[in-house]
């Protein structure tokens, strides 16, 4: 006994192992009985119009059916249509679905047969694809937009083989600042294609840096702004103390509320009731209401006076390479301040 099979029935063995793996796939819904009655009237039209040579009109047919039943059957209808068509790789599609579609209970040997089919077909099919290897030529890889057919083609897919559809297909490429090139391919069955394609400069556009050949200075409109000095450290300290002060302010100033708030509670017009408020108790919250208020007031103050120093420092600073002049804080036991420092 020889141990090699028949392509067939190789095919036909891998469509039963995946039959079987197939039926612990969830199942679609059932069609109803009308999509059931419905989709065998147009498998059997659909046959008819084949058998009369209107491949095309039976595709449509098929189509629908399949589209209503989801069945073995009306796959492989639609897929050997596809085929008869010249649309392999649709043809492949629907066939490696029939193979994939779940196996339902008490399937008739109809559908069983139909997976075994459409198994060989899958495999047939795939040795018959095209395809296209497009090698472009006069710009990076970067810049090249590709399509086929007016379908775009990712860059990163370009230098790979493209599978079609045998026949006549339309490719064009350009890139920024060239001209467009169109080539047209016939593709034949089981061929791999290469096509090249060299795009050229729009005339009078050029990718080199221009230069303006005398070594002058560049135009002022393309003279680069000037890198500033960086912050000063006085700056970032003046500016860290304002908003911790400020932090501080409105802390104070949340506490004075709620003093206030209680005061207005406990003292209505000022006169505490003696009963649940001693002279103590009245003394600390009259103390905690100014401290707050006073505190706040000048944290506030401190905090506004830091950040304006801050904001100076950087606004003000001089250009990188520029002789420095600034303000600087300044603070000593007799003074306090700010002095301009630098060459003038």
């Amino acid at each position: 006994m020889s141990l090699l099979r028949p392509r067939a029935s190789r095919a036909a063995g891998i469509a039963l192992a995946i039959v079987a793996m197939a039926g612990a796939l969830p199942a679609r819904a059932e069609p109803s009985a009308a999509d059931r009655q419905t989709a065998r009237t147009l498998l059997i039209q659909g046959r008819k119009k084949r058998d009369a040579g209107d491949v095309a009109g039976a595709r449509e047919d098929f189509q629908a059916a399949h589209a209503l039943v989801r069945a073995p059957t009306t796959g492989l209808d639609l897929a050997r249509a596809d085929e008869a068509l010249g649309r392999l790789i649709e043809a492949r599609e629907t066939a490696y679905e029939v193979v994939h579609l779940p196996l339902g209970k008490d399937e008739p040997p109809a559908f069983t047969q139909a997976r075994a089919a459409a198994a060989a077909m899958v495999e047939q099919l795939e040795a018959r694809i095209p395809s296209l290897l497009l090698r472009v030529e006069g710009a990076a890889l970067d810049q090249i937009e590709a399509r086929v057919d007016g379908q775009p083609i990712p860059r990163a897919a370009l230098p790979y083989p493209r599978k079609l559809n045998p026949g006549r297909h339309e490719v064009a490429v350009k890139a920024p600042g060239f001209q467009t090139e169109r080539r047209e391919v016939a593709l034949k069955e089981a061929e791999r294609a290469p096509v090249e394609v060299r795009i050229t400069l729009v005339p009078g556009v050029s990718t080199e840096p221009e230069t303006d050949g005398g070594g002058g200075p560049p135009p002022p409109g393309d003279t680069p702004p000037e890198p500033r000095a960086p912050v000063p450290l006085w700056a970032w300290a003046a500016g860290g103390v304002g908003l911790a002060a400020l932090a501080g302010s409105a802390a104070f100033a949340i506490d004075h509320a709620a003093a206030r708030d209680q005061v207005e509670k406990d003292c209505p017009g000022s006169v505490c009731d003696r009963r649940t408020h001693d002279f103590e108790s009245m003394e600390a919250l009259r103390a905690r209401w100014n401290r707050s208020l006073g505190l706040s007031v000048t944290l506030g103050a401190v905090g506004l006076a830091g950040v304006g120093v801050a904001v100076g420092g950087i606004l003000l600073r001089p250009r990188a390479g520029t002789e420095r002049t600034a303000l600087v804080p300044l603070v000593t036991p007799t003074a306090q301040g700010v002095l301009w420092q630098g060459a003038f």
